[in-house]
C-alpha cells in the first residue's frame, strides 16, 4: 500500500465527498498532470484548489507542497526497486529493496512532520520534572532507544521494560511531568491502561504511533504519525520502529539544541564515567 492510499485509510473518517474523490483520482499516479501544481492537479482531477488545501491537511500534511513531494515520490516509485521481496532475489536485490523501504518509510513520515508539533514537543520536554518513557512489544524497544539518548541531556528521564513497572511508573507521574507513548497500532488493551493512568493523573503525553485514528491518539498533547509498508516477511509494525527511532532522534537533537550547555555538561560528565570502564582508563 503506497502513502497517499495509508492515509486516506487512516484518515478517511474526516474526508468529504469531494475530498475522497480526489482521493480516487490519486490512486492512479498516471493521472498526474506533468507540471504538478496545485491549479494543474485541480483541472485534471475536477476538485477545486479549496478542496486539495483541505485534502492535504486532512491527511496530516502541512500543505499542498508536502503533498506535492509524497506525490512525486510515490510516481517516481512505480516500478523500482521498492516492491516486495521475492524468494529468488539475490542478496544485494533484497538489500536493495529493504534500503528502497526503509527510504520510503522515513520520506513518508518525515512528510508529516510540522514544525508546531516539534516545538510544542520541545517544550514538554525541556519543562517537565520527570520525563519517562512507555511503549510494549516492538515499541518497547523504540522507549528504551529513546531514554538511551536521553539519558545524555539533562532532562530527568526514567524508563521499565516491565509492563506492571510501567504502570507503576505511570502512576507516580503528575501534570508537571510529561510521558512519551510509543505504540504502532495505538489499541493495545495493556497500553491503553497505561495512558488511562496517565490521564488520571493529568500527565501531558507525547505519542508515537502509525494509526492516527487511534484511541490513544486522540488522548495526546503531541502525536507523530509513522508510517510504513508492510511486506510478507516484515509486518508493519516492524518497518514503522526505524520511523518512531528517528522522530525520537530528531526529539533528543531539538531538546540538546535547546538546552545546549547543560547538555554538554551532561554528556561529558557521562563520557567521563563510561571512560573509565574502558581498559587501561583506571590509573
Amino acid at each position: 500500500m503506497n502513502e497517499i492510499n495509508q492515509r486516506v485509510q487512516q484518515f478517511t473518517a474526516e474526508l468529504s465527498s469531494a475530498e475522497k474523490k480526489l482521493a480516487a483520482f490519486l490512486q492512479q499516479p498516471q493521472n498526474l498532470p506533468e507540471n504538478l501544481t496545485i491549479s494543474s492537479l485541480a483541472q485534471a482531477s475536477k476538485v477545486s484548489t479549496a478542496t486539495i488545501s483541505r485534502f492535504a491537511k486532512s491527511l496530516g500534511y502541512a500543505n499542498f507542497a508536502a503533498l506535492r513531494v509524497a506525490l512525486i515520490s510515490e510516481a517516481q516509485q512505480q516500478g523500482s526497486l521498492f516492491e516486495e521481496v521475492e524468494a529468488t532475489d539475490d542478496a544485494l536485490t533484497v538489500a536493495q529493496k529493504v534500503f528502497a523501504a526503509n527510504q520510503h518509510s522515513l520520506a513518508s513520515t518525515l512528510a508529516l512532520l510540522n514544525q508546531s508539533d516539534l516545538e510544542k514537543a520541545v517544550q514538554l520536554l525541556t519543562t517537565a520534572r520527570k520525563v519517562s518513557f512507555f511503549g510494549l512489544g516492538g515499541s518497547n524497544i523504540v522507549a528504551a532507544d529513546a531514554y538511551h539518548k536521553f539519558m545524555r541531556t539533562p532532562l530527568d528521564v526514567s524508563f521499565n521494560a516491565d509492563y506492571h513497572l510501567q504502570l507503576m511508573q505511570a502512576a507516580r507521574l503528575q501534570a508537571v511531568d510529561c510521558a512519551v507513548v510509543i505504540s504502532h497500532t495505538g489499541r493495545d488493551e495493556q497500553l491503553l491502561q497505561l495512558v488511562q493512568q496517565l490521564r488520571t493523573n493529568h500527565v501531558p503525553m507525547i505519542v508515537l504511533t502509525s494509526f492516527g485514528k487511534s484511541a490513544l491518539a486522540q488522548k495526546s498533547a503531541v502525536t507523530f504519525i509513522s508510517l510504513a509498508d508492510e511486506s510478507k516477511y516484515r509486518s508493519e509494525a516492524l518497518a514503522a520502529m526505524l520511523a518512531q527511532i528517528s522522530i525520537m532522534d530528531t526529539l533528543f537533537l531539538l531538546v540538546s539544541l535547546a538546552l545546549p550547555t547543560a547538555t554538554q555538561a551532561t554528556f561529558e560528565q557521562i563520557r567521563q564515567v563510561i571512560g573509565q570502564t574502558r581498559r587501561g582508563s583506571i590509573n
